[in-house]
């Protein structure tokens, strides 16, 4: 049985090659998508090359949605902020991109989701333009409506 998903969970040291903060972000919705994070809670933690990784409570998740209306039945939602872009920041200083898992209804989709993204995530970790990567591979292999490219988010979140 995998781990169990933990409010409040992270990798406490930051490895000197990381490029990402990931961010579990999950209202607390009981869809398969979310139940599909907390299965596989493990293997995320597995392939995300020593990132940190924090798992936002229910309480601190409602406030980010609430801030974000749009994102309202997208969770739950991996948000990757990009700390070493090497393109141009938005003005927020903000890049990154966010797999909606709650887009997905379909277990085995949502599995094959999590896995190409978290495989795009390793391959592309060096790229000059993940941005451009993004939308050339992921969006071509059907992801188009669950994988965002973000050029600002809420400062909030943040660490």
């Amino acid at each position: 049985m995998d781990d169990p998903v933990q409010p409040g969970d992270h990798e406490a040291q930051e490895s000197p090659q990381a490029r990402f903060h990931f961010f579990i972000i999950d209202s607390g919705w009981k869809s398969v998508s979310a139940r599909v994070i907390r299965e596989n809670f493990r293997m995320i933690r597995a392939f995300q090359n020593d990132d940190p990784l924090y798992v936002l409570s229910q309480q601190q998740s409602i406030a980010l949605i609430r801030a974000n209306p749009d994102w309202i039945g997208k969770d739950p939602i991996i948000l990757v902020h990009d700390i070493l872009t090497r393109t141009e920041p938005s003005p927020t200083g903000y890049c990154g991109f966010r797999l909606c898992l709650g887009l997905i209804k379909n277990s085995e989709k949502a599995v094959e989701a999590l896995q190409n993204f978290l495989r795009f995530v390793h391959n592309h970790r060096r790229s000059c333009d993940i941005e451009q990567k993004i939308q050339e591979q992921l969006h071509r292999e059907g992801f188009r409506n669950t994988i965002e490219v973000l050029r600002q988010g809420p400062s909030e979140l943040i660490v």
